[in-house]
């Protein structure tokens, strides 16, 4: 039978504790490292059950910890990066528009095709979406609709004098 991967954790239980707290995102990684401290080297499958990962991420962060230590694990590699495509002056109107109850927006999509008529701007509705949302917490709501012959004259016969 084969023997587990034999891993010396060169850290202090009270050091990958304090990591644990200044990486939250890299949590299980290191409760790994407090796992193998204190037990000893265990199988990929058995550190898995232990931490509710799968195996194959337990290989990884194995691998990561012997290549290039604690430094190497707790490294932050998540995207994010991307560069905004609405910015400026386009952001400025937008946010006018936004702003605006007589001009305003109906619809994302209706965003998202003035952004590319007035501004070159194309994006995907969802992204136009998420964007307003995030930026600006708008939230694009369409009045009621009225039947066309409802006239102002009758209801004033149903509303009480004030």
């Amino acid at each position: 039978m084969l023997q587990p991967k034999q891993v010396i954790v060169k850290e202090s239980v009270a050091e990958l504790r304090s990591y644990q707290k200044r990486f939250p995102a890299k949590f299980k990684a290191l409760q790994m490292l407090i796992i193998i401290r204190q037990q000893g080297s265990l199988s990929k499958d058995k550190l898995g059950s232990l931490l509710g990962s799968s195996h194959s991420s337990v290989l990884n962060w194995r691998r990561i910890y012997l290549n290039g230590g604690i430094a190497a694990l707790v490294v932050e590699n998540r995207g994010g990066f991307k560069k905004a495509k609405i910015f400026g002056v386009a952001e400025k109107k937008l946010a006018q528009r936004l702003n605006n109850p007589k001009e305003g927006f109906r619809s994302f999509i209706e965003i998202q095709q003035w952004l590319s008529a007035e501004f070159d701007i194309e994006m995907q509705d969802h992204a136009v979406n998420k964007y307003v949302k995030r930026k600006f917490g708008a939230r694009l709501k369409v009045s009621r609709k009225s039947h066309v012959l409802k006239s102002p004259a009758d209801e004033a016969v149903f509303k009480k004098p004030g």
